[in-house]
């Protein structure tokens, strides 16, 4: 065995490949982890209007910014039709999820502005009903009173477009 002690720079090379080692797992590990910051959660228009549902239906649960894969699942008994519809949903969030006081749908609220595109949303909308779940579309900056919203909701048997 080489007697590090005698041979200093043999010493000094060992050391100097072990911190590069080490660096490069690092490195890796950095490298797979990605780089993220935080976000909001809701724009200011999308808070107020989650306090105004909130306090139209102080009875229920309001969940913003819910994955639609949380609200449905695939129900093709062929695997790859399965795994395609639900790849077709992914990266899809429902602004709002009102729910009863035990947890059940009730509806999905969603705040259309200038970037949704009618044809997608009815497409996305479709998708809910086939799950039995009720869609109610609110133009971004509409301000309905908390009496209007209670109707909406409570009272809602179809999809409906709101000024």
């Amino acid at each position: 065995m080489i007697d590090i002690l005698h041979r200093p720079a043999l010493g000094a090379l060992l050391v100097v490949m072990v911190v590069l080692a080490i660096g490069a797992f690092l490195s890796s590990s950095s490298r797979k982890l990605g780089k993220y910051r935080a976000r909001k959660l809701m724009t200011e228009n999308e808070l107020e209007f989650f306090y105004r549902l909130s306090k139209a239906l102080p009875q229920h649960l309001i969940f913003p910014q819910v994955s639609l894969q949380a609200l449905v699942e695939a129900a093709s008994s062929d695997e790859r039709t399965a795994e395609a519809d639900r790849l077709r949903i992914a990266q899809q969030r429902a602004d709002y999820v009102v729910c009863n006081p035990a947890g059940a749908v009730v509806a999905v609220i969603e705040l259309d502005d200038r970037t949704h595109e009618r044809k997608r949303d009815a497409i996305r909308d479709a998708r809910l009903k086939q799950a039995g779940i009720r869609t109610v579309r609110y133009e971004s900056k509409a301000r309905p009173s908390l009496a209007a919203i209670q109707q909406d909701i409570l009272g809602l048997t179809h999809i409906e477009r709101k000024a």
